[in-house]
């Protein structure tokens, strides 16, 4: 009986030993095989089922599940380097195969049906970018899996414990972690520490992009390690979004991540309102290139594109104006922009309903209005301070017109107090930080800016990062042409929304934003848009000359028929004092009024009768103060000028009580006139004069020093 045992012997050790070790080399090559393994044991099934006379439709709902379950294992626990989608649609094949096997019979149904499947299924499973990229790393990402722990534990990290790596099709390699009680994912994405793990690790520095939370789980204690050999190399990307936006609300396709995946930002969110945009990087890093592409999609919507291109002259967008609403190509055009923008809000106000719930909402009644602006260092830099009102205009758009459709996108360089003004940066949500000079340049875009290479970005590619979110986007962006420009403002021309004539009617300089667009861009804009060029610039000329008769300079008379005064012009020529008239148009600025430019409007007079002035309409209501020497109109233009001649009838009641200003004698020279309910220009009232009808303006007699008497 001495051989049984002896052959017991060598079934259980020895051979035991190779089943092992043949075993783990096939485990840790599975890769290679698992394809092979798969399509002989559905082979087998399939004749088994034949010879079993199983029914079809069970062996049918049998590979399904089987499809299931197999995606649902490799998705979660990533046991095959290839994708889940991979390994499912291959199953169903071989299901739909193994199916009518079932009924015919393997050998009768086309054994070469069969070996075609199984080839399908084999070129699937080796030809994907991210399996062939495993197989390259899969000897040294094993061993650094190995070893990573021990080098954290090294650094004061002991604990941490890595699962199954993950190579993904760009190169890059995913540790995920599991993190002990006493470490915490900020603990180990510090700089030093990154630099400690890639020295023990003996990997280039820099390898590591990235140590962020785990997306497949949402426990605090599993994060992931992203490591990636090299420079980032540059990648095309082709303009091809996998859906257009069509409304506001629609997320925007901007390119692929580094994993090849499509990449999306919300220009809208309901509850929140429109999302404001930083954009930085040095020359040729192509953020100009992607805020043409922002405009180019935001032109398939009902939005209002609103651009102020300083940088070249307008000529970057010249194939998108018909599609157009507005251009500032001038330092002044872009304060008349930001001017309108700042008054919008006030007027836009009035729109909201309760059911809104603060939040206008984005409809063609109510057009969102997205701002394009490049190179803002000319406008936001706080060392200009010729750009203060532009500031304090773009601080009241970026800060509170979120909520009434007005989004804001600036581009510039550098971003730091020289190009931009620190009140600005708080406002914007959403930073896109390029290829820069240093790496420190970024840090008024990126949070934790000294854990990115930002100088090694190739052109294209930027690093994204939201309000609220620590997780930080690598894109890489499609080239903008002017063709492409050119077919979308053809194709988009017939959608593009009209401002709503509540808000457009009372903006100042709205009605004649096409005045000062150059001569090279008219060949670009459409028949309308020439229209309005021509119509503004002949409004523009006669307000020029209108202004040059009044000043007494040499003038060209003509006999051209001058323009009817429009309801501003109405509205302030009822008041009879000129002093106090100039000093209303001052203040119905919507923007900022310091108060230097407050009382330059009523000299001669004294500053002390502008400071009481201004005293007595804050009192009303009718302006406000948001900081030392400076003003801003807080009630609209009818109520102002309506609020401003009855504080001057009150100021002089008040003078002639106190003895020093006699009340006017019955229709003498100070009269003044009150606007009756309806409004003064022609819609159903008449101005109407107290005391007389005398409206001429006071003869006044003023001292040396600046003095003045109100006599």
């Amino acid at each position: 009986m001495w051989p049984v045992p002896l052959l017991w012997w060598l079934a259980r050790v020895p051979g035991w030993w190779l089943a092992r070790r043949i075993g783990r080399r096939l485990w840790r090559h599975r890769d290679l095989h698992a394809v092979w393994w798969a399509c002989s044991a559905l082979y087998v099934f399939a004749a088994a089922a034949h010879l079993l006379a199983a029914p079809w439709a069970a062996v049918a709902m049998a590979m399904a599940v089987l499809a299931a379950a197999a995606r649902v294992l490799v998705d979660r626990t990533g046991v095959l380097p290839v994708q889940a989608d991979t390994v499912a649609g291959a199953l169903v094949v071989l299901g739909l195969w193994m199916t009518a096997a079932t009924v015919w019979g393997p050998t009768e149904i086309l054994n070469v049906a069969w070996l075609t499947l199984t080839l399908a299924v084999v070129a699937a499973w080796w030809l994907p970018r991210d399996v062939r990229a495993w197989r390259h790393l899969r000897e040294r990402v094993r061993n650094w899996a190995a070893t990573l722990p021990m080098v954290f534990a090294a650094n004061g990290f002991a604990g941490v414990t890595v699962t199954r790596p993950e190579v993904t099709g760009a190169g890059q390699v995913a540790f995920p972690l599991r993190l002990p009680v006493n470490v915490t994912r900020e603990d180990i994405d510090k700089p030093a520490a990154r630099r400690h793990i890639e020295t023990g690790m003996h990997w280039p520095k820099g390898s590591i992009r990235d140590i962020r939370q785990d997306p497949k789980h949402t426990s605090s204690a599993r994060a992931v390690l992203i490591w990636q050999e090299g420079r980032i190399e540059a990648r095309t990307v082709a303009f091809d979004p996998p859906q257009m936006p069509t409304t506001a609300y629609d997320a925007v396709w901007l390119g692929c991540t580094d994993d090849g995946e499509p990449f999306y930002v919300w220009p809208f969110v309901e509850g929140y309102g429109s999302i404001h945009g930083l954009y930085g990087g040095k020359t040729g890093s192509t953020k100009s290139n992607l805020l043409r592409l922002r405009a180019l999609l935001a032109a398939y919507t009902p939005k209002l594109i609103w651009v102020i291109d300083l940088k070249s002259g307008g000529k970057a967008y010249a194939h998108l104006l018909p599609r157009i609403d507005r251009i500032a190509v001038t330092e002044e055009q872009a304060a008349e922009m930001m001017a309108d923008a700042a008054a919008m809000i006030p007027l836009r106000a009035e729109l909201l309903l309760p059911e809104h719930n603060q939040v206008l909402p984005a409809t063609r009644e109510w057009p969102a209005v997205e701002i394009f602006a490049d190179e803002v260092r000319v406008i936001w830099a706080k060392t200009r301070k010729a750009a203060a009102a532009i500031v304090e205009d773009t601080n009241k758009v970026t800060s509170e017109g979120r909520a009434f459709n007005l989004a804001v996108h600036g581009a510039t360089q550098y971003f730091n107090q020289d190009s931009v003004h620190p009140k600005l940066l708080p406002n914007f949500t959403t930073s896109f930080a390029g290829r820069t000079r240093n790496d420190a340049d970024s840090q008024f875009l990126l949070r934790g800016w000294n854990r990115f290479r930002t100088s090694e970005l190739p052109p294209g590619a930027f690093y994204v990062q939201s309000s609220g979110s620590d997780d930080t986007t690598l894109l890489f962006t499609p080239e903008v042409t002017d063709v492409m420009l050119m077919e979308a403002a053809a194709a988009t021309e017939g959608i593009a929304p009209t401002l709503e004539p509540s808000t457009a009617d009372r903006l100042p300089f709205y009605r004649d934003r096409w005045a000062g667009l150059p001569d090279t861009l008219l060949q670009h804009a459409s028949d309308r848009q020439r229209e309005m060029v021509r119509e503004a610039r002949e409004r523009a000329g006669r307000k020029g000359r209108r202004v040059a008769a009044a000043d007494g300079r040499p003038r060209l008379v003509v006999s051209e028929t001058i323009e009817p005064p429009g309801e501003m012009d109405a509205l302030t020529a009822e008041i009879a004092d000129p002093h106090l008239r100039a000093l209303v148009e001052v203040h119905l600025s919507p923007g900022l009024v310091t108060t230097a430019m407050s009382n330059d409007a009523v000299s001669p007079r004294s500053r002390a009768w502008a400071s009481a002035r201004r005293a007595a309409w804050r009192r009303r209501g009718l302006i406000e103060q948001p900081k030392q020497g400076q003003w801003r109109r807080s009630a609209g233009e009818r109520e102002l000028v309506v609020g401003a001649l009855e504080a001057e009838e009150e100021l002089r009641s008040g003078r002639a009580e106190g003895g020093d200003d006699p009340k006017p004698a019955e229709g003498g020279p100070h009269a003044q006139l009150r606007i009756p309910p309806d409004g003064p220009s022609g819609r159903g009232g008449e101005a109407q004069v107290e005391g007389g009808p005398d409206p001429a303006p006071p003869l006044e007699s003023h001292t040396p020093g600046g003095g003045d008497s109100d006599g």
